[in-house]
């Protein structure tokens, strides 16, 4: 990123260097794990929830150089949904800065009440890559004959254009509620999101001008097992799949234990064609968890009341590191996007309307 430069300057000689070799480091796993990013064959989609992204948090500011790792990561796809962007904007507008002009963004507006948590979604993209397609809208639940309760956080669906697509991106941050499996409030919103997003979704397949739509449902979802959980399961009930590659995945907390996030595709005709997804875990190149004495001067110059006060500073660091980056990791798809020797096949053998695949 050609930003690098505004923020290392104004770190002494010595965190300097720790923070470009970490970058560095960083660029070498993000090389490895993700595919290159290319302009016509495939897109990159990425979920990441950023904990309190923006907010007064409990264990000090947030650091400029935690923010260029973020935008490191990120630049490394083409369209990234991000949850718990607070309502305060200032390190939502920094990470667009060091990202570069060519990126763009949408953000909801905070959600009122208790459950919100004065929390935002947004979607971060590359204009260069990718198109807003003049959708955007905050979903609330449609009234039935009994009351309705609507999601905690109001769901943020957004349409995009890239290649032959055009995708609808609805990003979530589902009730938590019980530290458990299937807290009933949770697997309730679940599956009222999935079915109105299905329904919609139906009625579109048959539209006029045969416009062919991917709805792809991603998030935070709290989901704690990847199978046999009531919550994965309402999204399956509702005609939802998750992709293949992803049953093998670890979770994407930091234990990599829970699958709190998920990409989930509605696609009755079956035009998604995914090439590959997976969890990029940044820890082994930053923020690790036994790193605590190399950020030892970061954390005092982050938070110095907290750090000096805390008596475990082991335990603080682990803390501590989860508001710098996240206690999520990224959770990413590459779908496909060119179709044109396809199309142009079934030009060929003379189909008075070619099917778009």
């Amino acid at each position: 990123m050609p930003f690098y430069k505004t923020v290392l300057d104004k770190l002494d000689k010595r965190s300097a260097s720790q923070v470009a070799d970490s970058l560095l480091r960083l660029r070498n796993r993000l090389k490895k794990e993700i595919p290159q990013r290319n302009v016509l064959k495939s897109v990159l989609i990425a979920t990441w929830n950023l904990r309190e992204f923006g907010a007064n948090q409990k264990c000090g500011k947030r650091l400029e150089e935690s923010l260029l790792y973020i935008a490191e990561i990120i630049s490394h796809f083409d369209l990234v949904a991000i949850q718990e962007v607070n309502q305060n904007l200032n390190d939502l507008q920094k990470l667009m800065g060091l990202l570069g002009d060519w990126w763009e963004y949408l953000v909801t507006d905070v959600t009122a009440g208790r459950s919100g948590n004065e929390e935002r979604i947004a979607f971060i993209y590359d204009g260069r890559k990718v198109r807003f397609d003049h959708l955007a809208g905050e979903l609330t639940l449609p009234p039935l004959k009994n009351a309705v309760r609507q999601p905690a956080r109001s769901p943020f669906i957004c349409a995009f254009r890239t290649g032959w697509r055009r995708l609808s991106l609805c990003s979530v941050h589902i009730y938590y509620g019980t530290s458990k499996p299937n807290d009933s409030t949770r697997v309730s919103e679940i599956a009222a999101v999935s079915k109105l997003l299905a329904d919609r979704n139906n009625k579109r397949q048959n539209v006029a001008d045969g416009e062919p739509e991917n709805v792809v449902l991603l998030g935070d979802f709290n989901i704690f097992n990847q199978s046999g959980d009531r919550t994965s399961e309402a999204l399956a009930a509702n005609g939802f799949v998750v992709p293949r590659a992803f049953r093998k995945l670890s979770g994407s907390n930091l234990a990599g234990d829970k699958y709190f996030d998920q990409i989930a595709f509605h696609d009755p005709k079956k035009r998604v064609r995914t090439n590959c997804a997976g969890v990029f875990d940044f820890t082994p190149t930053i923020f690790g968890p036994n790193d605590a004495e190399l950020h030892q001067e970061a954390m005092e110059r982050s938070a110095p009341q907290q750090y000096a006060r805390a008596k475990d500073k082991v335990k603080f660091y682990r803390n501590w590191r989860t508001f710098q980056l996240s206690d999520h990791l990224p959770l990413w798809v590459e779908l496909k996007t060119d179709f044109s020797d396809a199309y142009l096949a079934t030009v060929m053998r003379g189909r008075s309307k070619p099917a778009i695949p």
